[in-house]
């Protein structure tokens, strides 16, 4: 924690506090504390969290300092411990109104009516009418083939699958949103990066106030929804097969688009890559946030190599399960970022140069307006996300180098994303 500096005018320690209107989750050894209305969030011990709600209460600072060491024998710095609050923005600020609850959240009952009794028992008829299907016509079955529906263009064929994904990508992550807003949740969408994937991700912060049983939907929604699109397109295209068993252009459409999100559900088991099964993982073992734990522990791996112990971290300062996790877990994401590194200088790298050259030699063999937009089309449809990937990770990389000057004062609770 950081003290106050000299300037700063001290609070007054007999006057009670205001505080707006906090959630509480117990979890034995930390209580999660929060506003719920702006998602903030932060990892409190006990007794921290009973001293909080004494001050909740309308105590005063002071007179909640002497009930805490009365309670546990010891002393509490209150100054400290309210820099904290004010940095989670618990307590309300000069002008400010408390935070005022409201009722339940917008689209909280579709939200409910999606993961009802009788929308899990159509699920479950869909996904068993797309088994048989593919049982009675074997052409339906999932194959690397499906991606290419058409030979007539490359450039047709690379929009099919671009396009085919984004409204497929869109309602993973409105899955999400949703089984998040069925336990009262607020979320919010944004695009970010794993590696050098582009993706779209649901933040649904309020999931660390929410018993652990309860989470586990809201993680899973994406996968689920990911099944049920699959089984979809596949019904849709036993509808419009041919006579002889071969579906037409609108069918093989529909095989091409559910083989790519059969490929975006077997991309979910990159663990290293905070995945929606990642956050499944970690909230099974009970970890708070595993992934920067693992990069410390591999730091202080690397430095105790080097023989630079003065740039170690503290074990001490790891929370514990994190840290028994971390010792393993920390191997399998070098190993996984590793295999990635070596995909992309033995793939990757040559597929590009490789779509470049066919791509300018198209060019050269018939130079046209129209076979310049072609051209064109495809290599932006091939280039757009390693280059949006890389803007993203030098926006972080900025970001990080302006907060480097920053001490915290206190950690949030890992938000978790989807």
């Amino acid at each position: 924690m950081t003290t106050s500096s000299p300037e700063a005018s001290a609070p007054d320690l007999d006057q009670p506090l205001r505080l707006h209107p906090l959630t509480y989750l117990d979890e034995g050894e930390e209580v999660t504390v929060g506003r719920a209305d702006i998602d903030s969030y932060g990892l409190f011990p006990p007794d921290g969290a009973a001293l909080l709600r004494r001050l909740e209460t309308g105590e005063s600072p002071n007179a909640a300092a002497r009930w805490y060491t009365e309670q546990y024998s010891e002393q509490v710095n209150m100054l400290e411990f309210i820099e904290v609050l004010e940095e989670l923005e618990l307590l309300v600020k000069a002008g400010e109104d408390v935070a005022v609850r409201t009722g339940p959240v917008r689209w909280q009952r579709l939200g409910r009516a999606v993961y009802s009794p009788v929308a899990w028992v159509l699920y479950g008829l869909l996904v068993a009418a797309a088994i048989a299907a593919m049982i009675r016509t074997p052409v339906l079955v999932p194959h690397y083939q499906n991606l290419f529906f058409t030979h007539g263009s490359l450039v047709a064929l690379t929009l099919g699958i671009f396009l085919g994904q984004a409204p497929w990508i869109l309602l993973h992550e409105v899955a999400h949103a949703l089984a998040g807003r069925r336990l009262g949740l607020n979320s919010t969408l944004a695009i970010s990066r794993r590696f050098y994937y582009v993706v779209f991700e649901t933040a649904l912060d309020g999931l660390v106030t929410v018993p652990r049983r309860k989470r586990y939907l809201p993680m899973l929604a994406g996968m689920i929804l990911d099944v049920l699109v699959v089984s979809a397109l596949t019904l849709g295209a036993y509808a419009l097969h041919g006579s002889g068993g071969t579906p037409g252009l609108i069918g093989r459409l529909m095989l091409s688009m559910a083989f790519t999100v059969i490929l975006r559900i077997a991309w979910q088991f990159y663990f290293f890559l905070r995945t929606d099964l990642y956050f499944l993982a970690i909230t099974v073992l009970g970890c708070n946030d595993l992934q920067a734990t693992a990069r410390l522990v591999l730091r202080n791996r690397l430095m105790r190599v080097l023989r630079r112990p003065d740039k170690m971290v503290d074990p001490s300062t790891f929370r514990d399960r994190d840290r028994q996790v971390a010792n393993w877990y920390s191997w399998l994401m070098m190993a996984g970022y590793v295999v990635l590194t070596v995909i992309v200088l033995t793939t990757a790298i040559p597929s590009g140069i490789k779509v470049t050259e066919m791509a300018l030699h198209k060019l050269g063999s018939h130079l046209s307006p129209l076979n310049a937009a072609d051209v064109f089309t495809f290599l932006v449809l091939n280039f757009f996300e390693p280059v949006i990937a890389g803007y993203l990770a030098y926006r972080a990389w900025r970001s990080r180098r302006r907060s480097r000057s920053l001490t915290p004062s206190a950690s949030s609770a890992a938000a978790p994303t989807a």
